[in-house]
């Protein structure tokens, strides 16, 4: 091979590899804005889903796993979203494999997150949520990624408190507080922390530290101040200034309420109750304040029954309006409790049914409790007594349900550090291996860079003999549809012929005899009709006859008729109405074949591309020639597009190729719901 040769192989290399770079770019680009759409709160789920989905599978075409795992993460967001929690923690299972794959600990950690908030939202196997969040919260801190240490950390936090093991949630609560202190002083620190602290007071409530409960609770209240009213997140999640005030307050008057610190716990429904916008800003707030504010009345041993139970009634009767199932069962007991005292004891046994239905319902097994406990007093002999043994029966099984949590959530923690432990044994010993197996790639990649550049040649040679088939299939389509004009041009002369040469010869000589027969006079009147009735028809025949031998053939007859068959056809198979015009001053028989090749890919292509795209009810096609160019403007109804974007379809570039080769100009105007229109001008070769 002489070195010019290898220069032109060299430059050729080098331009396909940078039209693959391109066309990878754009759709990296595509996934980015899809995966975007996917966290747009304003659109429907079911389309986020859409998006998402598209995404994966764009991402399938790249064959990156990294960016397959990215993809796959945006599905499983919207699964938990949507509700769907057996698919997200499926495809968070394929998620974790393929994040092992790629070796990626933080795709791996944010995986372990998301099937561990899968399992608390569907509600059962806890210990598998904890056991998920604690893989994620040993990366996260290997990996230095704060937020992600934080976020886990309250998970877990959460969970152990539910499971009532408030020491282990503490001391998680207490770590996200200090590395929350870390991060710059802005409003989202500020905001987290408020909650951490709250969280932090409530464990501390629990386990009857109520000094150090009201510490962390006034904290809260210190730090929350430090907000404005109102502010945003990054994205778009509003924090709002006044529930985190009030959420604080409550649970400091709760805590005061346990202390029997009636008189501070008062003060702060009072305050709150002094806010008139509380029942349209929060009226399930209102309805715990109203309903706690009446059972420390109770409490407190204040002698104001009338107001306590109007307040409990008026509780109670918003909390059913709004099938408040948790307030009903709380609310009911309390109300029970207050009936009780004052002897009242058939209203104390209806309220005290109901929370125990209600509590069995929602599975709140404390206001359970309180439900048994209060009818084991009010009904009296063996009835009584079967409440107080379930009473009984459910407080031990809680206790044994939160030893066997504490105990199984610490193997786990142990399990998890062995498995890590393990883990960078294997993956000192899979870097090895994948060094290796990345030099056989690179030698594999090199032979089949080659082998497909050869393989793109061969395609270009078969694309360029393609081309040239078309052509001569269409001008074979020319031919055909000429000699269907030519036979039918014959068939025209003949028919024409004969009308001539025979039958208007038959009447004419019918005529003539006439007029020489004698006729008197009495009927030479309406002979003369009937003979001027003949010369009539004679000039009729004489008349259509010419028009028959009218030899002159339509020039554009033949391209016309082969476009408007395909259109025609193609409007019946997708049902769209079609206008089709063109002048009378195109002479279409001096128009190059080459050039009615491509007119008709371009129609060809153009309909495709708005049927699959656009939805157009009505397309539209117009020939002209103007100044001496051949102009095809193609319009339709559709739904459009923006214009203004570097189109990525294919269908248009194969368009402005076609024109390009032709020497002419396209133009493309379109706007969302808008339709779309092209218009091609081209200058009119001839033969």
């Amino acid at each position: 091979m002489s070195k010019y040769h290898t220069y032109i192989l060299c430059l050729f290399v080098f331009i396909n590899l940078q039209a693959q770079n391109n066309s990878f770019d754009n759709t990296l680009d595509s996934i980015q804005r899809l995966r975007k759409l996917t966290k747009n709160d304003n659109i429907k789920l079911d389309t986020r889903l859409r998006y998402a989905k598209q995404a994966r599978d764009l991402s399938y075409e790249t064959k990156i796993d990294s960016t397959i795992l990215l993809s796959n993460e945006r599905i499983v967001h919207v699964y938990l979203l949507k509700n769907e929690y057996e698919l997200a923690i499926k495809l968070g299972q394929e998620n974790l494999k393929l994040a092992q794959k790629v070796n990626d600990s933080l795709a791996y950690a944010f995986g372990c997150c998301y099937l561990g908030y899968g399992y608390i939202l569907s509600g059962i196997y806890k210990d598998s949520s904890y056991f998920y969040y604690n893989k994620a919260l040993k990366i996260s801190k290997k990996l230095n990624h704060t937020d992600l240490t934080i976020s886990t950390l309250l998970n877990l936090a959460n969970i152990q408190d539910d499971h009532r093991d408030y020491l282990s949630s503490e001391i998680n609560l207490i770590e996200a507080a200090s590395f929350l202190q870390t991060l710059p002083k802005d409003q989202f620190a500020f905001d987290k922390l408020s909650n951490v602290y709250n969280q932090i007071g409530l464990t501390l409530s629990h386990q009857k530290l109520y000094k150090k409960a009201i510490d962390y609770f006034n904290k809260a209240l210190e730090i929350n101040n430090k907000l404005p009213n109102e502010y945003n997140y990054e994205d778009n999640s509003n924090i709002n200034k006044y529930e985190n005030y009030l959420y604080s307050k409550i649970n400091l008057a709760e805590v005061y309420k346990k202390k029997k610190d009636y008189k501070n716990a008062l003060s702060i429904y009072n305050e709150l109750l002094e806010n008139k916008d509380l029942i349209k800003k929060d009226l399930l707030s209102y309805v715990a304040i109203i309903n706690n504010k009446a059972y420390v009345l109770f409490l407190a041993k204040r002698n104001k029954t009338k107001l306590i139970k109007s307040l409990f009634n008026k509780a109670y009767k918003i909390s059913n309006s709004l099938n408040a199932l948790y307030e009903i069962a709380s609310g009911g007991n309390d109300m029970a409790e207050f009936y009780y005292a004052i002897n009242k004891k058939d209203s104390a046994h209806i309220l005290s049914k109901r929370s125990y239905t209600v509590g069995k319902q929602i599975k709140n097994y404390h206001e359970l409790s309180r439900a048994l406990l209060m009818l084991s007093k009010i009904e009296k002999g063996e009835a009584g007594k079967k409440y107080l043994y379930e009473h009984i029966k459910l407080n031990d099984s809680l206790i044994n349900v939160e030893r066997t949590s504490r105990n199984k959530f610490a193997r786990i923690q142990y399990e998890t550090d062995t498995y890590i432990e393990e883990t960078k044994r294997l993956t000192s010993q899979n870097i090895l291996i994948t060094i290796i197996g990345l030099i056989i790639i690179l030698v594999f990649a090199l032979i089949l860079i080659i082998r497909v550049q050869i393989t793109k040649n061969k395609v270009l040679r078969f694309e360029g003999e393609q081309q040239k088939a078309n052509e001569e299939i269409y001008t074979l389509m020319l031919r055909q549809q000429a000699k269907i004009e030519e036979g039918r041009l014959m068939e025209r002369h003949h028919i024409s012929e004969e009308l001539h040469d025979g039958i208007l010869n038959k009447l004419l000589g019918s005529r003539l005899g006439l007029e020489f027969l004698v006729i008197d006079q009495k009927n030479k009147g309406k002979f003369n009709v009937y003979i001027d009735e003949i010369r009539t028809i004679e000039k009729e025949i004489r008349d259509l006859s010419h028009e028959l031998k009218n030899t002159k053939l339509d020039a554009e007859k033949d391209f016309i008729t082969i476009l408007k068959n395909y259109v025609d056809y193609q409007s019946n198979l997708h049902v769209f109405q079609y206008n089709f015009n063109h002048t009378p001053n195109i002479a279409w028989e001096n128009i190059n074949d080459h050039v009615k090749v491509n007119l008709y890919r371009i129609i060809q292509e153009a309909i495709q591309n708005i049927v699959k795209h656009a939805k157009a009810t009505t397309i539209t096609i117009n020939f002209s020639l103007n100044h001496g160019e051949l102009q095809l403007d193609i319009i339709d109804d559709g739904t459009g597009f923006n214009s203004n974007k570097q189109s990525k379809g294919i269908g248009l570039l194969n368009i402005k190729s076609r024109v390009s080769k032709l020497k002419g100009k396209l133009k493309i105007s379109s706007e969302t719901k808008k339709g779309t229109s092209l218009i091609i001008k081209l200058p009119v070769n001839q033969k």
